[in-house]
């Protein structure tokens, strides 16, 4: 209902009290706010299972005499720390053999040759070629020793790709021939030849990444195992919006 020009809360009292349609004690009677006296399940697991970004830091903090780490009073049963994800039963990588930087001092490798619109392509592998965790791991060649996935594995292509480029010595470019001629592996709909989203390329790569990891793996595996392959433990996590 559309409130008439100039009117104030009273004369909207009284319209609508003409109206039948309230009582005008109900109108100006006070509305009071108490709290409940019943908890409310759901958020107080949400308040178990997320922590402010912005507040004051209590990680690791001890409390008084006889109290838990404030870590250990917000982990319940099954749960990892505070963030209200479980534990996985085991790891299918441990994220303690990943370098946390450069094992050693590398000379800038070479840069890549454009097979036709494959900037978004080339971007995406320089980024990743010089990602220390994930570059040193295949440095080591420790995939592909062991990989089950045959010639469709696009991270054994990539672990060529990274031994080569990191191995380089002259300054001349490179051609990835062996990631864009398999470019339909990452993605059905991409084109070769056609520019395409780097940002898209990057997602579908790493997820043709862990494709590869899990081949050979019981499919009806437990998620939260499936978020420990190699792939997960560098790049994956969560996004919360708030």
């Amino acid at each position: 209902m559309a409130m008439p020009k100039g009117s104030g809360a009273g004369r909207v009292d009284a319209l609508l009290a003409k109206q039948g349609k309230a009582d005008r004690l109900q109108l100006r009677r006070r509305v009071e706010f108490r709290l409940a006296t019943q908890t409310d399940a759901k958020m107080d697991l949400l308040r178990k299972r997320y922590k402010p970004i912005n507040g004051a830091k209590t990680a690791g903090r001890k409390g008084g005499a006889g109290e838990p780490p404030a870590d250990a009073q917000a982990e319940g049963p099954g749960l990892e720390e505070a963030s209200g994800f479980r534990r996985a039963a085991h790891s299918l990588f441990p994220a303690e053999r990943l370098a946390t930087g450069w094992r050693a001092m590398r000379a800038i490798g070479p840069g890549l040759h454009n097979l036709g619109n494959t900037c978004f392509l080339n971007s995406v592998l320089q980024c990743l070629t010089y990602t220390p965790p994930l570059a040193e791991y295949m440095l080591a060649r420790e995939h592909s020793a062991g990989c089950r996935a045959g010639d469709s594995c696009m991270l054994c292509k990539f672990e060529a790709h990274v031994v080569r480029a990191l191995s380089k010595r002259e300054g001349a470019a490179v051609s990835p021939k062996a990631i864009v001629g398999r470019l339909r592996l990452v993605a059905r709909h991409m084109r070769v030849g056609r520019q395409e989203d780097a940002h898209e390329f990057l997602r579908l790569l790493i997820d043709a990444f862990q494709k590869s990891l899990l081949v050979g793996i019981d499919p009806k595996i437990d998620r939260r195992i499936q978020e420990t392959t190699l792939a997960c433990q560098i790049f994956g996590g969560y996004l919360q919006s708030q």
